[in-house]
């Protein structure tokens, strides 16, 4: 953790703060320390999970065999933030231990032995480890378990370790703790970190994906897939294993572990998709797909271009779909001034000048049309009566594409209605609109009828 902290004043505190030790089984933690004070970012793992840690080292509980929490006249007294009167160590010791376990940690490292380190024998160990690792589950805190040992590698070390982890069912690391290593300790971390139970996981897609509907195949694929390998997940170490099974989907091009918040229980995992996914979609939306950067740059040319012309009419578009009539208003590069000149109203004088600019009126008419070809026999009319019927009634796509002498419904609909456009001469057309000027400049001039 030391050198994981930036500030350098922070480090030698840090350092300051360390509790005690001894060799032998003499006790010299006489309260517990909480080092750093808040806490550090380390990474953890080949999949480099970060986590924010610190260390609160307890007393833990008095066995058989250790030293320092009695002298010549009996059991230590000490004085403790929970009673107003010094009480013995010994239960002061368990009562501090009890504490950082339910109120300052979020996992626990139990360290036991299996007699061979300190004289201490493997008997009077068993009593406090048992204790200690049933409160630990009792309150459902993750933990894993140090099996201190001097010769971790013994057959009879390596049974006692399956043992306790038969027993217990969580991680057990047999380990020469006065022999440790920098990787001896990163594993530790690492399997004790593991435990943490995992309450919710948080997938980070590209955000393309976004512009695209939940119902999307890409965006439905991917949700099916995603919760399928997730469903699986309940303690941090399965979050690496389902991060790399995320890669095995075929449209998956990555899959890496973002954040974790241990105490929180939140982990995020980070997907990529293939390039080939991202240019498929946009294939959807092109009207022939795009090979080069020269056909991408133009297309982004011109649909900046019809955006922009887009954002003109949009308004007046939608004023006419809903209310039947709507008008754009125009920019200001748009407007064209006229010389300012004096004015003059009685005894009053003033300053007047005009302006004019394009305005754009969107008229919504519904324009009727039909058709009503003549087909020849009966049989044949009530035949195409049918089918168009059936259309009508359960597939309206189907009815617009039913073909009437080699040619789709709509677009025979769509030819009467051009029809009936053009059939409007454009003098009358210059009538409208001259008309519309004078009403809009210089105001309500009463009912106005055509007639064309």
């Amino acid at each position: 953790m030391l050198p994981n902290i930036v500030e350098e004043e922070d480090r030698k505190r840090a350092l300051d703060e360390l509790p005690q030790s001894s060799p032998g089984p003499v006790i010299m933690t006489a309260e517990p320390k909480f080092v750093p004070a808040q806490g550090t970012q380390i990474t953890i793992g080949e999949s480099e999970i970060p986590f924010r840690i610190r260390f609160a080292d307890c007393v833990g509980y008095i066995i058989d065999g250790v030293k320092g929490y009695e002298d010549e006249n009996g059991p230590k007294y000490v004085h403790t933030p929970w009673h107003s009167e010094a009480i013995p160590f010994q239960e002061a010791a368990k009562i501090g231990t009890d504490k950082v376990i339910r109120d300052h940690a979020n996992i626990g490292v139990v360290v036991t032995t299996d007699g061979t380190v300190n004289g201490i024998s493997r008997h009077a160990a068993q009593v406090a480890e048992a204790e200690i690792i049933e409160q630990l589950k009792d309150i459902g805190k993750p933990f894993v378990i140090i099996l201190n040992s001097s010769i971790p590698s013994h057959s009879n070390t390596v049974a006692l370790r399956n043992e306790l982890f038969e027993h217990y069912g969580v991680p057990v690391i047999a380990v020469a703790i006065d022999q440790m290593s920098i990787r001896d300790m990163e594993y530790i971390l690492q399997e004790a970190l593991y435990e943490f139970p995992v309450e919710d996981i948080e997938v980070e897609k590209p955000d393309w994906l976004d512009v695209l509907d939940a119902t999307h195949p890409v965006n439905q694929t991917l949700t099916d897939s995603v919760g399928n390998v997730l469903d699986s997940i309940t303690k941090i170490r399965d979050v690496s294993q389902a991060a790399e099974e995320l890669k095995q989907i075929d449209f998956i091009e990555d899959s890496v572990i973002e954040r974790v918040d241990a105490g929180l229980g939140v982990a995020t995992v980070r997907i990529t998709l293939k390039p080939d996914v991202y240019k498929a979609v946009c294939n959807e939306w092109l009207d022939q797909p795009i090979e080069s950067k020269k056909d991408w740059l133009l297309f982004i040319k011109q649909a900046a271009e019809a955006k922009h012309v887009q954002a003109k009419f949009h308004a007046a578009i939608q004023d006419a779909v809903e209310n039947g009539y709507g008008v754009t208003l125009p920019t200001l590069e748009e407007f064209e001034p006229s010389e300012p000149e004096i004015i003059k109203q009685n005894n009053f004088y003033g300053v007047r000048m005009k302006a004019a600019a394009p305005s754009y009126h969107v008229i919504r008419v519904d324009m009727a049309t039909e058709f009503a070809p003549l087909i020849g026999t009966e049989f044949y009319a009530q035949q195409l009566l049918k089918d168009l019927h059936y259309a009508y009634k359960h597939d309206r796509d189907a009815l617009w594409e039913t073909q009437l002498f080699g040619t789709p419904l709509h677009q025979v609909l769509t030819e009467g209605i051009r029809y009936k456009m053009n059939s409007v001469p454009p003098n009358a057309k210059k009538r409208m609109r001259q008309t519309i000027e004078r009403m809009v400049n210089e105001g309500d001039r009463g009912l106005v009828t055509f007639i064309i």
